[in-house]
């Protein structure tokens, strides 16, 4: 019986290697995939990420030797520790730019909404001129937070659920069978 709260990934490689690395294109031959084992994990689980995740590989059995299990869930930690690391450092990096264009967006706003003031103002300009200038300069200014603003809010959301995929690949159920 299945747990429905579990992703049950099955993959059939022809190498382990092939779990980290592309296997050969070859739809004739039954792989119509050239995506590393990985990326197909990835892309079962990422639907519903929140959930434990439990993969068998299934393996020739030419390619059993006694430390594989180990070696195989070591680079897969190694790999995804790695990758966990890369997109922490995208996240921190994209919320300190988003702090330093916040900064020029707010003062693009305030220098808008003084000329809106300025311009706006003068009676020597006729009313509609006036008053796309007044509207304008603050449309514009608004829009220069538009960026800061998405990358403050918004822009690390997918980095984050990224982030989750791989933590949960590290901490698979990995099991290895062996056919002949």
């Amino acid at each position: 019986m299945t747990d429905t709260n579990t992703h049950d990934v099955h993959l059939d490689l022809a190498d382990p290697r092939e779990l980290f690395h592309p296997a050969e294109l070859d739809p004739i031959g039954g792989r119509p995939y050239a995506e590393p084992g990985l990326e197909r994990i990835l892309n079962r689980i990422r639907p519903r990420p929140d959930r434990p995740v439990r993969t068998t590989l299934r393996l020739p059995a030419a390619a059993r030797t006694p430390d594989l299990e180990a070696r195989m869930r070591s680079g897969l930690q190694q790999y995804c520790d790695h990758r966990v690391g890369q997109i922490t450092n995208d996240i921190a990096s994209l919320r300190q730019e988003g702090l330093a264009t916040l900064w020029r967006g707010l003062l693009f706003l305030a220098l808008c909404m003084l000329g809106s003031q300025v311009l706006g103002e003068p009676k020597f300009l006729p009313g509609i001129l006036a008053r796309f200038l007044d509207e304008g300069l603050i449309i514009a200014g608004w829009v220069a937070l538009w960026y800061p603003l998405d990358a403050l809010l918004y822009q690390h959301w997918p980095l984050k659920r990224e982030r989750r995929l791989y933590q949960s690949l590290r901490d698979m159920e990995l099991k290895l069978e062996f056919v002949d």
